[in-house]
């Protein structure tokens, strides 16, 4: 039964968080995305340096080789319906600022996850060392008189759940966020992990 609210309850939000991001899509300005991004970039340059201007080269080479040419077609599609007998002005308007919005949001997200990877070198030792010594705390319990705690274990797989949206939503949220959450969510990736596994059944 519990299993089966949890799976409803993620539904749930997984829908409500499409839903979200469909409404900032449509209402969200370029100009704020670009911003949000100006205000990024500011802050990992602080912390790492030239090495900033290598993750925004990465992102923009990424997109220009792969979207940038669709992307202009679509923006001339989006003025030609301002064109002609039955033109919209304001749909065209319209149009051209969704089109813009997605280039900067995927060139935001592209940017954030660069990101990650940057932080994930340094990070994939603690979370190999926090995996191992979760393993060695369940292999330690398997030989003592120490019951393994559902309640821990089930809190493990909801801690990890909670940092997996977590990441998510860093990556897709479509306004400034600080650029020391990439750390701290890896540093939480670590503690649910070892949380998961040394409460794991003695016997699976």
């Amino acid at each position: 039964m519990a299993t089966r609210a949890d799976n409803g309850l993620g539904t749930f939000f997984a829908i409500i968080l499409f839903l979200c991001l469909l409404a900032a899509w449509a209402l969200v300005p370029p100009a704020l995305i670009r911003s949000a991004w100006a205000k990024e970039r500011l802050e990992v340059y602080a912390i790492a340096g030239m090495a900033e201007n290598e993750i925004y080269k990465r992102t923009m080479d990424d997109l220009n080789l792969s979207m940038a040419p669709d992307f202009r077609g679509f923006i001339d599609d989006a003025e030609s319906i301002g064109q002609g007998p039955y033109a919209s002005i304001e749909l065209s308007l319209w149009t051209k600022g969704r089109i813009l919005t997605t280039w900067l949001w995927m060139g935001l997200i592209s940017y954030r996850m660069q990101v990650l990877m940057g932080w994930l070198l340094p990070g994939t030792p603690l979370i190999l060392a926090t995996y191992l010594d979760g393993q060695f705390v369940r292999e330690i319990r398997k030989y003592s008189f120490v019951a393994q705690s559902p309640i821990r274990h089930k809190l493990g797989v909801r801690v990890m759940w909670m940092v997996l949206c977590g990441i998510a939503g860093w990556i897709l949220v479509p306004v400034a966020m600080p650029a020391f959450l990439a750390p701290m969510l890896i540093v939480s990736v670590s503690y649910s992990l070892w949380l998961w596994v040394s409460n794991l059944q003695k016997r699976l």
